[in-house]
C-alpha cells in the first residue's frame, strides 16, 4: 500500500506520540497525563491506512455500473 505525504506525516505523528505516551508511563506520569496522548497516537496510526473517499466513490460507482448492466 503506498501512503502520500499526509498520511505519512499523520503516521509519524502517531509513532512519535506513541512514544511519549510509553515514555511518560515508564517515568511514573499520572493516568490521566500519558493515557490521551497513547489513546490519540493509536488513532492517528490507523487513520493513516484509511483509504480515500474518492477511493470509496470510485468502488461504489463500479458496482452500480456493474449492477445496472446486469439488470
Amino acid at each position: 500500500m503506498k501512503l502520500r505525504i499526509d498520511q505519512w506525516i499523520v503516521l509519524l505523528l502517531g509513532v512519535v506520540g506513541l512514544i511519549v505516551a510509553f515514555y511518560g508511563k515508564t517515568q511514573g506520569w499520572d493516568y490521566d497525563t500519558y493515557f490521551p496522548i497513547f489513546y490519540a497516537s493509536i488513532s492517528m496510526c490507523w487513520i493513516a491506512f484509511l483509504n480515500d473517499r474518492k477511493a470509496c466513490r470510485k468502488r461504489k460507482a463500479k458496482r452500480i455500473q456493474q449492477t445496472s448492466k446486469n439488470a
